[in-house]
């Protein structure tokens, strides 16, 4: 991965309008500025971008200060293909938002690659990069404060930390995981032991049990016979107490009728009182009849006198309401005389006043007819200059669309040569851009050549390879071979020492076969055993030193092999560098034609700035615009001469202005002069009008049909005879007879009464008496029923003791049938038993089996198994790569060497992780150094661990950011540091340093000054 393009907004020390920081065409580059300016930052946009991983544990603590959202645009290169990572966040109140867009650049441009969530979008870029943030954070990218983990650490602990960065923590995993299966298997077979203990236990009580069932069975049959003959007493007892019940049914009965038959009694009863009472209170009604007639008599007549002054009153209405109008009528005349009255004498005044003005207007119209004049020579003159001013103006109206078009003439002039100033300025920063971006092809054509070379010679070593394992597998078991015969010759001496030992000095008897040797058998024996211990040990130790001499030449070999597997496996990295200067040289032959045609377009524009060879057409306008504007005369001249124009029009005008008003008013004058000579005769008729109108409303000489109408309207209504209040009195007496009705409607209520009723009466009657005659025939029968019901109690307690007896016999019989199922029970898991036991025992050797593999598993995943494999395999490539760095960084002054074991006071061997350095005063360890060495020495180191890294996550490590202080170094160990970057720049496309260090800029081609304003920190390159 390969950074192109970065650009930020709001992104945490860095605020909006920042320009892209550009990285192409940068191998290396010195990150500068002070403390706390932002330089790693940048860094951490980078993996926000990628992984959305960075220092600060939350995205919202990312976002700028005062902003609400932040945005990282990341453009990178991988395997020759451009791609875009656009991640956004937003803060909100209840929980911020993020997006993310990964992109292909294509033929088309940018194409979305975003398959859905971020999630899967997260997951896809991690597949293209084929590494994660922790892979990148312990490869491509050196933070401060971690160049010396690794190296820090005691020896015994270097082991952990190489297997930390190496990702082997996961066999761990694996290693824990086997343990828990074999233990939790371990509890499955504790358990599954107890389970055999028990089934067998079980199983051999089957014999014993089946007596148990056979002597239950019997109990449980005689059980069942006394349950059936206590039955049958039982039932004799019952239905004794039965027929008794009956009998206490019919009592009850016999009570229950009793009781409904008084209740009902009781009920007739009340019902007759309550029926007296209401027929004494209808009588009473009844005796009242002659006063409720004649109340009667007396509301019918109040009602006809009411009756009759109601239907006056609708005609008395009608004629009040028709008086109302004459009376209006009336009013109305009298309003309208007044109004002609106020008229006519308004018309008067006014005639009058008018009159007596009329010598002031006549001198008036004589002083106003002198001020007049001739106005034909001021008429033809106003017509003159405004006929020239119009021409004047259409002159000026021209001449400033000339003006105006000219104007835009220019601009279109001014920008086609601001634009083609712009492309040839263009072409000469992409003239030089080529020109940076060719200047490596001489260089990269013959790193091709010479990778190439190496490609063919690793191509031929892998040939060999397969030849040197051959002989390895040839050794290694003529190696196991001899070592097997002197394990067995090993056992075969120990069965010699055991022997010799049994054949003690005391001892005649053979120990084997227990015969008596006496002491000169003993003595022979032992001599024969000693001869043959002899021959034995002279074997083993031949054996012994062809074994050693096989293993050397073996751990030669071996050796062999690792340096060719390890030139073998940089041969995908060659090939990645290979593709990659490749790459470079085909984007040259493009980069060389974008430059031929850059030139061709610089030299055709220049050649047009300097012959002016734009917008003719432009040009030969603005000609013609020239002449036509010099032939119309100069805007000042025309302008002068139209205010001229403009005063004299002015002038003309006020004065017909002036001559017109004088017109006017004298012909106003005139107008109303004549008017009051024709008013004189009017005057005259209109005071005889005013006196007539006076005469007539004194005398109320006006609306004399009104005046008869409503005279004989009043005779009318006096003769009617109606008055409201004697219609109130009259309805008045007729509401408080009301009462009558309601007396009368009571007394016809109570004659029905009675009519309808005196038959029921008579029925209840005689109901209550044969209700009397039931109970007591009823009472008699409940005597004599008690009578037989005191044989109930004793044939109840009969029951109950036959009750009684058959229940112990059932519970009796419930204990011997729940004996009888224990024991069924009992036999069926002891018979199951027998048959999960050989279940059980198969089951038991098969989780033995089984926790075995788990066990076998855990130790190939413990640090002896397949990490300690890995790491042997790892450290010759660490301690080459690291050498390899140090060589450039050191003169070949210091060579470092990994050694896995050691030998103890006791002369064991311990595991370990030495580093050991060679230099000129000899070979020390790493803790014999510090300062400047010791920094190299953890650089070495920790790039050798990216490489490694990336290597095993399936990467290319193209990139190496460096974010570690110099201070620890002294000058001439900067510049040699510096060197050593420098130097591992063919190794990488992109190499990146950060540093406060002011004195180290100069030390780099390239410097990306940070500088933090007040606005928010800033970059520029140098």
């Amino acid at each position: 991965m390969i950074p192109r393009t970065l650009t930020l907004q709001n992104f945490m020390c860095y605020r909006e309008g920042l320009p892209p920081l550009v990285l192409d065409g940068i191998s290396i580059a010195c990150l500068a500025g002070d403390n706390g300016a932002g330089k790693s930052a940048l860094l951490d946009a980078i993996t926000w971008a990628l992984w959305g991983e960075a220092r600060l544990k939350s995205d919202d603590d990312l976002v700028a200060l005062g902003a609400t959202e932040m945005m990282v645009d990341l453009e990178f290169t991988l395997d020759g293909q451009d791609y875009r990572v656009i991640r956004r966040r937003i803060r909100g109140k209840r929980g911020g938002q993020s997006q993310l867009d990964f992109q292909v650049r294509d033929e088309n441009g940018w194409r979305s690659l975003t398959p859905g969530g971020i999630r899967e979008t997260q997951q896809l870029i991690i597949r293209t990069l084929r590494m994660d943030y922790e892979v990148f954070a312990n490869s491509a990218y050196l933070r401060q404060g971690h160049a010396d983990e690794f190296t820090r650490k005691e020896p015994a602990k270097r082991k952990q930390v190489l297997a930390d960065i190496l990702g082997l923590s996961v066999y761990e995993d694996l290693e824990s995981r086997a343990k828990e299966r074999a233990r939790a298997i371990e509890g499955q077979i504790r358990g599954l032991e107890g389970q055999i203990g028990e089934l067998r236990r079980q199983a051999e009580r089957r014999d014993v049990l089946v007596g148990f069932v056979r002597d239950a069975e019997q109990r449980v049959a005689d059980a069942r016979q006394r349950i059936t003959e206590a039955e049958q007493a039982f039932q004799a007892a019952v239905a004794k107490v039965q027929e008794l019940e009956t009998v206490r049914t019919i009592r009850d009965n016999r009570q229950e009728q009793i009781h409904q038959r008084r209740a009902e009694r009781d009920a007739q009863k009340q019902w007759l009182d309550r029926q007296m009472d209401i027929r004494e209170r209808a009588e009473g009604w009844i005796a009242r009849r002659a006063e409720i007639e004649e109340g009667i008599r007396a509301l019918r007549a109040a009602e006809a006198e009411r009756d009759r002054l109601a239907a006056l009153r609708d005609e008395y209405d009608r004629l009040q309401q028709r008086r109302a109008t004459l009376v209006q009528a009336l009013a109305e005349a009298e309003h309208a005389l007044r109004a002609d009255l106020r008229v006519a004498e308004t018309q008067v005044q006014t005639m009058r006043e008018r009159a007596a003005r009329r010598p002031k207007l006549v001198a008036e119209r004589e002083r106003l007819a002198a001020q007049l004049t001739d106005q034909t020579p001021m008429i033809e003159a106003l017509s003159a200059a405004r006929t020239r001013r119009t021409d004047l103006t259409d002159r000026l109206r021209r001449v400033n669309e000339l003006l105006r078009r000219r104007t835009e003439l220019e601009g279109d002039i001014k920008l086609k040569h601001d634009s083609l100033v712009a492309t040839r300025e263009e072409q000469k920063r992409i003239l030089r851009t080529l020109a940076d971006q060719l200047k490596h092809e001489t260089r990269w054509r013959a790193e091709l050549a010479e990778a190439l070379a190496e490609r063919t010679r690793i191509n031929e070593e892998k040939d060999c390879l397969e030849i040197l394992r051959n002989d390895e597998r040839v050794l290694a078991e003529q190696v196991g071979g001899i070592r097997a015969e002197c394990e067995t010759v090993r056992r075969q001496g120990e069965q010699i020492n055991e022997k010799l030992r049994l054949l003690g000095p005391d001892v005649t008897v053979c120990p084997l076969c227990k015969s008596e040797l006496g002491h000169d058998g003993i003595v022979h024996i032992q001599a024969e055993y000693e001869r043959e211990r002899q021959a034995l040990r002279q074997w083993y130790a031949a054996a012994k030193r062809d074994a050693d001499q096989l293993e050397a030449q073996l751990k030669r070999l071996r050796n062999d092999i690792r340096a060719a597997e390890n030139r073998i496996a940089a041969l995908p990295d060659l090939q990645g560098r290979i593709a990659r200067l490749e790459s470079d040289l085909a984007r040259c032959d493009t980069l060389r034609q974008q430059q031929i045609e850059a030139q061709r377009l610089h030299d055709d524009v220049a050649m047009r700035l300097m012959k002016n060879d734009y917008e003719l057409a432009a040009r030969e306008e603005l000609k013609r615009i020239d002449a036509e504007m010099t032939a119309l005369g100069a805007i000042e001249t025309l302008e002068r001469e139209i205010g001229a124009l403009d005063r004299q029009v002015a002038a003309l005008e006020n004065r017909s202005r002036e001559q017109a008003t004088l017109q006017a008013q004298v012909d106003a004058l005139h107008r109303e002069i004549r008017q009051i000579d024709d008013d004189d005769p009017a005057l005259h008729e209109q005071e005889q009008i005013v006196a007539e109108l006076s005469r007539r409303l004194a005398q109320n000489d006006f609306a004399h049909d009104e005046r008869a109408a409503l005279a004989t309207l009043d005779e009318q209504i006096a003769a009617l005879g109606y008055s409201r209040e004697r219609y109130d009195q009259a309805k008045a007496e007729a509401q408080a007879l009301t009462r009558w009705e309601e007396d009368l409607t009571r007394l016809q209520h109570a004659e029905e009464w009675i009519a309808e009723n005196d038959d029921d009466i008579a029925r209840a009657a005689e109901r209550l008496r044969q209700l009397d005659a039931q109970i007591a025939s009823d009472e008699a029968e409940v005597q004599r029923l008690d009578e037989r019901l005191r044989d109930l109690a004793p044939a109840a307690r009969a029951r109950d003791a036959a009750r009684a007896r058959l229940d112990d016999l059932h519970r009796e019989l419930l204990a011997f049938q729940k004996d009888l199922g224990e024991h069924e029970a009992n036999l069926r898991r002891a018979e199951e038993a027998a048959r999960g036991l050989a279940d059980a025992e198969a089951l038991r050797l098969a989780l033995l089996e089984r926790k075995s593999l788990f066990d076998e598993l855990t130790l190939a995943f413990g640090k002896k198994g397949v990490q300690a494999m890995l790491i042997e395999t790892a450290l010759p490539e660490l301690e080459r790569e690291a050498n390899r760095l140090l060589d450039r960084m050191t003169d070949n002054q210091l060579h470092l060497t990994f050694e896995t074991q050691r030998d103890t006071k006791k002369g064991d061997v311990v595991e370990t992780l030495e580093i050991k350095i060679a230099d000129a005063l000899g070979t020390r360890v790493y803790d014999a150094y510090s300062g400047g060495e010791a920094f190299r020495l953890d650089f070495a180191i920790r790039i050798a661990l990216s490489k490694l890294l990336a290597r095993r996550a399936g990467a290319r490590l193209e990139t190496l950011i460096i974010d570690e202080g110099f201070g620890s170094q002294d000058a001439r160990g900067r510049e040699r540091l510096v060197e050593a970057i420098i130097s591992v720049q063919h190794d990488f496309r992109r190499v990146l340093v950060i540093t406060h260090i002011q004195e180290l800029k100069d030390m780099f081609p390239v410097q990306i000054e940070i500088v933090k304003t007040p606005h928010g920190s800033v970059w520029s390159l140098a």
